[in-house]
Formats: structure tokens, C-alpha cells, sequence
């Protein structure tokens, strides 16, 4: 009796994992994943690991676009006087102001750093 038992649940184990096995194949192609969560998923705190720690190496990721007030700084550091911006928009902001007695125009870009596009003295 008892090997009759064990042989039956052996063929029904070979089954089932066949059937899986078929129907699985083409569900592999969709990525299928599988997981075991116990609570909630941690989510990482800008600039901090997941015990808490300072994190420094993503501290690039995060930094915001060009503002207005860093495009007049980083004109007044290339030499450009009475700097001021004349124009802002979604692409770029354009600061005037004056270079070795001429007027100058520098344009930066919205990105992170305000990337200099062009700079003119007229």
C-alpha cells in the first residue's frame, strides 16, 4: 500500500512539473519574476544609505538644473560685469553684462553645472 502511495505521488510530481514546464516556456519571454516580500520595501532618503549613513557617491544625480542666480555667478566669474540675466526660458538663460569695456552675452543651458553655449562680446 505504501508503495503504491509513493508511486503515485511521484508520476503526479512528474506531471505537475512537466505541465509547469510547458506552459512556462512561453511566459519566459515576458520576464516573468518571481519574489518573497515580508513587509514593506525600503526606500533609500536622498543622500543617505539604507542604514542611515551619509552617501556620497550619488550626490551628482540630484543636483538641480541652472537657475538664474547661478547662470549671473558663473558670468561674474568669467569676467563678465554688471551682470544680469535678460532672458529665461525651459532651454536657456541668457546673461548680459560687460567684458573688458564691451558688452557681452553669455548663454547657458538648463542643465546641472550651467553648461556655457555661447559666449559674445560685441
Amino acid at each position: 500500500m505504501f508503495k503504491s502511495l509513493t508511486r503515485s505521488i511521484i508520476v503526479v510530481a512528474a506531471l505537475a512539473t512537466g505541465g509547469t514546464a510547458l506552459t512556462a516556456a512561453p511566459a519566459a519571454a515576458d520576464g516573468l519574476r518571481f519574489g518573497i516580500t515580508i513587509g514593506e520595501r525600503a526606500q533609500p532618503v536622498h543622500g543617505r544609505s539604507y542604514r542611515g549613513q551619509r552617501d556620497y557617491r550619488d550626490y551628482r544625480e540630484y543636483r538641480p538644473a541652472c537657475q538664474p542666480r547661478r547662470a549671473v555667478r558663473k558670468a561674474r566669474r568669467m569676467g563678465v560685469n554688471r551682470a544680469r540675466v535678460i532672458r529665461a526660458n525651459r532651454r536657456a538663460v541668457v546673461v548680459a553684462g560687460r567684458s573688458r569695456g564691451d558688452r557681452a552675452i553669455v548663454r547657458f543651458a538648463r542643465e546641472p553645472g550651467c553648461p556655457v553655449l555661447t559666449f559674445r562680446r560685441r
